[in-house]
């Protein structure tokens, strides 16, 4: 691909808080033709977006001052014609799921080379979910599941958390007012989904995503 070649349009913007980051992908995107614009904070997001009629949101969850993903959510609510990329340095399943509840279908890594990133920002721009090459291999399996598949669902990451607090399947099923049987069914998905085989691999998995606090999981 050639820099000077203008194959994007609109306005962009980037919304982060790491500034090497935020002017260095600025400059790359400035060179297909769109206008970009970077922000740092959460209220001047906000401001610009009441402002202009932007094409496209580049940002990153864990850099930027979100209280929590349902303003990711509000974000594509309240602007529904805007597309948002969530491109960012660390990644898990959980969060991955986390951000599919809020919406975003769209997630690139800040490691990727330029084809991935312009191909990232064109399926955005589209309407085309895209995960990038580094998410995928993360989600995918070599036993043919797709992507979606190996998502946590909302009650397994619940089931997950109650197992690191040692709570047994007669306890979690009435916490969660279902039946031994459901918990059984939601432990063995869950073992499937994540190719572990006991409890201890499975909090080391958990431990390792951050889906549970070791501080919590340890006491």
């Amino acid at each position: 691909m050639t820099m000077n070649k203008k194959i994007l349009k609109g306005t962009f913007v980037i919304a982060d808080s790491q500034y090497l980051i935020t002017e260095s992908l600025k400059s790359i995107l400035l060179a297909y033709g769109p206008k970009v614009h970077t922000v740092s904070g959460k209220k001047a997001l906000h401001a610009f977006l009441q402002k202009h009629d932007v094409s496209l949101i580049i940002t990153d969850h864990a850099k930027f001052d979100y209280d929590s993903m349902d303003e990711l959510a509000g974000l594509k609510q309240q602007y529904p014609g805007t597309a948002i990329l969530v491109m960012t340095g660390t990644i898990s399943i959980p969060k991955i799921k986390e951000l599919n509840h809020a919406g975003i279908r769209n997630i690139a890594m800040k490691t990727d080379d330029l084809a991935e990133i312009l191909k990232a920002v064109k399926a955005a721009l589209s309407g085309e979910k895209h995960y990038s090459r580094e998410v995928l291999d993360l989600l995918l399996k070599t036993d043919g599941q797709t992507a979606d598949d190996l998502l946590l669902t909302p009650s397994e990451i619940e089931i997950i958390t109650m197992i690191s607090g040692g709570l047994t399947i007669k306890e979690m099923a009435g916490r969660r007012n279902v039946s031994a049987g459901t918990v059984r069914t939601h432990r063995k998905n869950i073992f499937r989904k994540l190719r572990v085989s006991s409890k201890s691999e499975l909090m080391n998995y958990a431990l390792k995503t951050g889906l549970v606090d070791s501080i919590e999981y340890y006491i």
